[in-house]
């Protein structure tokens, strides 16, 4: 049997056909704070409903289902109690999940999904043909759907912002701009941990405006300073080091171009560029990668993970080069560049 291959029986495939309906489940549970209530001591089913109002019956179904994959654990007469797997979608734990498995729940990622043949035959985004316009612009006109999303992008920050802070040195960058920097997190979390640095958050206007109170109520207001605007058109100049997090992963080839060149032309000679992006491995290895890889064929007009190679074309083609290439254990690459 290959080694890289799991034992071909139709209960694997079935197994792997109800992943959705799995998904479904632990978004219920996200959505209704169950795990922020079940401890390590059993609680009844009825209990959990009452709380969350909800029907006892229906819900010990949810919990069952969960309890058959690992998340919680049925101790007997409809009580159940806490696992490790369930713990990441209470909403305290450390890199908890449960902002994400909500938004994989709601409408504007499941609905999208139903146009993924769509994706497939033409290469464009099912979300703008379901919605009606592409996912950026849909989320700046639906406020309510944003909040959901940039929380779920801010639960994956934190587990992730961790590990690149432990892999990368960024002790010698005096000015860190953040391109697409969203809500702020990794800058706040470079800057907290680097007193003698000063950074530069530079986004969308109304992205801007909901990350600005954010990092400064962190007690940073006076050494990170906000920038808005379209980095398709240009970034702000001046700084060291250039850090995109998850930006380029978003964009064709064309696009990421431009973004990578207008870094290129803002930047010195003696300046670094930092992609923090989930590179695709060779072969046929299990990575997150392949299937996030989906993700952005559905949602994106465009967007895409990328290998090594590719990473490498688009960064020579705009000036730069690859030095080199370090993995952390969150999922995310990390891909620092120099100007050529």
């Amino acid at each position: 049997m290959d080694k890289d291959h799991p034992a071909a029986s139709p209960t694997v495939l079935l197994h792997m056909l109800a992943g959705c309906w799995v998904s479904q489940a632990l978004y219920v549970c996200a959505k209704l704070g169950i795990a922020d209530l079940v401890k390590e001591e059993p609680i009844a089913c009825s209990t959990l409903a009452e709380a969350t109002q909800t029907h006892a019956g229906a819900l010990y179904r949810v919990l069952r289902a969960l309890a058959s994959v690992g998340v919680f654990c049925e101790a007997g007469d409809r009580r159940f109690h806490t696992t490790p797997l369930a713990s990441y979608l209470r909403t305290d734990t450390p890199g908890s999940l449960r902002a994400f498995a909500i938004m994989l729940g709601e409408a504007e990622h499941w609905r999208a999904w139903e146009g993924v043949l769509h994706s497939v035959r033409t290469g464009e985004s099912a979300f703008k043909r379901v919605f009606g316009s592409p996912h950026f612009a849909y989320f700046e006109a639906h406020p309510e759907a944003a909040k959901v999303f940039d929380a779920a992008m801010t639960s994956r920050s934190a587990q992730e912002n961790e590990a690149i802070l432990c892999t990368y040195d960024f002790s010698a960058a005096r000015s860190v701009v953040e391109i697409g920097g969203g809500q702020g997190t990794l800058l706040e979390d470079v800057l907290r941990n680097h007193p003698a640095a000063q950074g530069v958050l530079f986004d969308l206007p109304h992205v801007v405006a909901s990350s600005r109170a954010r990092v400064w109520s962190a007690g940073l207001e006076t050494r990170c300073k906000f920038a808005e605007g379209d980095f398709f058109a240009e970034v702000p100049a001046g700084g060291d080091l250039y850090v995109m997090k998850k930006v380029i992963h978003d964009w064709d080839d064309e696009r990421a171009l431009q973004i990578l060149t207008n870094c290129r032309k803002a930047m010195a000679h003696s300046g670094r560029l930092l992609l923090i992006e989930p590179v695709v491995p060779q072969g046929n290895a299990a990575s997150f990668s392949k299937l996030l890889d989906l993700l952005m064929l559905v949602w994106t007009s465009g967007g895409r993970e990328r290998t090594k190679a590719e990473h490498e074309d688009l960064l020579t083609a705009s000036g730069f080069r690859l030095r080199r290439l370090m993995a952390t254990p969150s999922g995310v690459d990390l891909l620092e560049a120099v100007p050529v």
